[in-house]
């Protein structure tokens, strides 16, 4: 038998209740409340078990005008409307930012900041991330519109590493910056949307060559993720387990209308919100790579692997990308099954 208590109810008493939703909300990596029901519903299943060995702590029910969370341990019953729900992701958002994962990109970036890189892949390397209005149906007709990039070499000027705006006026000046680069081009998913959009949409000749000639030297953090864990994990989950940073926008999809709004009417807000979430996408995989190269480990969910530092570049560039030989994990040191928070 449960113990029906409202919202207001059990944030005054001391219970395990919403440190296990948020356990549960952290690792599926949504930033909202409501879209994390949704996609565990998906408007066919009426009710998800949350098991802990052979033994159910927590399950979440479907009812045609509610949603009933229950904490089984504790027989407690959480009775969640519209309402509800958004206390819900207001109170765990608070819980997220004091769990102390927030901090892990701040020390990372401290010591992106103060450290040569160079001791870490052996030359410099950049991070880069881009916004467009996407065809859906070709690519190459798919409109870059802004980019932000931060550059490692900027230590060789003596300057602090700092986020660099590109803008369709100097995506040309970019792309040469990219071709003659000296370094490791750094993306989340950038050898098939990043590097191609950029140079799609350049004024250069020859753009098969020149992107064969980026990619090649490109470190494609999105493939080294599908490699070893055999499935597509995008950026706002991985960043939210990893480093505790999420995106600012609620989909890619919110950012891409965001910049239809300001090509067609000049809307500065718009452009100001998008240029907030294409800064903070670099961050996210900007601090994604500082987690790999100084903890030399990639974790996902239940999965931990140990990077072996001398086999990195092999795995991760793009010459291997079509490496389907089941031999990709011979590069690492399997490192716990334990489950990763």
């Amino acid at each position: 038998m449960y113990k029906t208590l409202s919202f207001d109810e059990l944030t005054k008493i001391k219970t395990s209740f919403f440190s296990n939703l948020k356990s549960i909300y952290e690792k599926e990596g949504y930033d909202y409340f409501k879209q994390f029901l949704k996609k565990i519903n998906d408007g066919v299943i009426d009710e998800v078990l949350y098991c802990s060995g052979a033994e159910v702590y927590f399950r979440i029910c479907f009812k045609p005008d509610c949603v009933e969370i229950i904490d089984e341990k504790q027989a407690i019953k959480l009775v969640v409307d519209d309402e509800t729900a958004n206390k819900i992701h207001n109170h765990l958002k608070k819980k997220l930012s004091n769990t102390g994962k927030k901090n892990i990109a701040n020390t990372l970036l401290g010591r992106f900041s103060q450290e040569n890189m160079k001791n870490y892949l052996w030359k410099h390397f950049l991070v880069y991330d881009i916004e467009t209005i996407w065809n859906i149906q070709d690519l190459t007709q798919t409109k870059f519109m802004i980019g932000y990039v931060i550059d490692s070499s900027d230590f060789e000027k003596g300057q602090s590493p700092k986020y660099k705006y590109v803008s369709r006026q100097n995506l040309d000046k970019f792309v040469k910056y990219l071709i003659e680069y000296n370094g490791y081009i750094v993306g989340y998913n950038n050898i098939s949307f990043d590097n191609p959009v950029i140079v799609y949409n350049s004024s250069f000749e020859k753009k098969k060559e020149i992107l064969k000639k980026i990619n090649e030297k490109s470190i494609d953090l999105f493939e080294v993720y599908r490699k070893i864990f055999w499935k597509r994990i995008w950026l706002n989950v991985v960043a939210t387990n990893i480093v505790g940073v999420s995106k600012t926008l609620s989909s890619w999809a919110e950012g891409s209308q965001l910049l239809k709004l300001y090509d067609e009417t000049g809307n500065q807000q718009a452009l100001t919100k998008v240029k907030n979430y294409c800064k903070n996408d670099v961050k996210m995989t900007l601090t994604i790579l500082l987690y790999l190269l100084f903890q030399w480990k990639i974790s996902y969910q239940w999965k931990e692997f140990e990077l072996k530092p001398e086999n990195i570049i092999k795995l991760w560039m793009f010459k291997n990308k079509n490496n389907k030989k089941n031999n990709d994990l011979g590069f690492f040191k399997h490192y716990s099954d334990n489950y990763y928070s």
